[in-house]
């Protein structure tokens, strides 16, 4: 029986922690140099607007737009020299593509660089579907991206996720799918006490050994 799998983006197959970074602590500078520091310890993984509001101090701060704005087109324009694949990514892929097993994604990301990075990797044949947090009309959470999974496709509802943050492992106990920790990507340093996970893997090629 072929088996159905969700995967986050950053972190988990594509890394781009560098860029966003870096496009973090340079906005930092010029909008709001004193919280430089918080901008260089920032958690990489949530929406944008919720790390640009924990960078500022407050979701209130009357530069959040004017640093998001600046953040996109800094970040949109550098992102395919600043992105690549983690390794054994893409060969995992075609492989579970082979066999017929059905794959979507469910990130944080903006849709329009998600997009961008797909097309560039020639990935799109890959995943049915792909869920951003802009997807919608209204921002989404993550156990909110995966339901919507679920409701388009019921093969989805016995589905692995596969993440590399806490906020994917609650994500995936929401939904009550198995979660499959990918300990290469930018959780390693966050409290993983009481989340459920059904395995770790070291690479993305692990997926394909393990008995689940």
């Amino acid at each position: 029986m072929s088996k159905a799998w969700i995967f986050d983006f950053d972190g988990t197959l594509v890394h781009s922690e560098a860029l966003i970074t870096q496009c973090f602590e340079r906005i930092t500078k010029k909008l709001a140099p004193r919280r430089l520091s918080v901008a260089k310890q920032i958690h990489i993984g949530p929406p944008l607007r919720h790390s640009v509001a924990e960078i500022l101090g407050s979701p209130k701060h009357p530069l959040i737009d004017e640093f998001v704005t600046d953040f996109i087109h800094m970040h949109d324009n550098e992102i395919l020299n600043h992105t690549s694949p983690y390794p054994s990514v893409h060969e995992t892929l075609v492989s579970l593509h082979e066999q017929g097993e059905k794959m979507a994604i469910a990130t944080n990301k903006r849709l329009a660089p998600t997009k961008k990075i797909l097309e560039y990797l020639n990935w799109n044949k890959f995943f049915i579907f792909v869920e951003c947090s802009d997807s919608e009309s209204v921002i989404r959470n993550k156990k909110k991206m995966i339901q919507a999974i679920l409701e388009k496709d019921s093969d989805f509802k016995g589905a692995y996720f596969i993440g590399d943050t806490v906020g994917d492992g609650l994500a995936a106990e929401y939904n009550n799918l198995s979660f499959i920790c990918a300990r290469y990507g930018y959780g390693n340093l966050e409290n993983w006490e009481g989340i459920r996970i059904t395995s770790n893997i070291k690479a993305m090629k692990d997926i394909l050994k393990i008995n689940i």
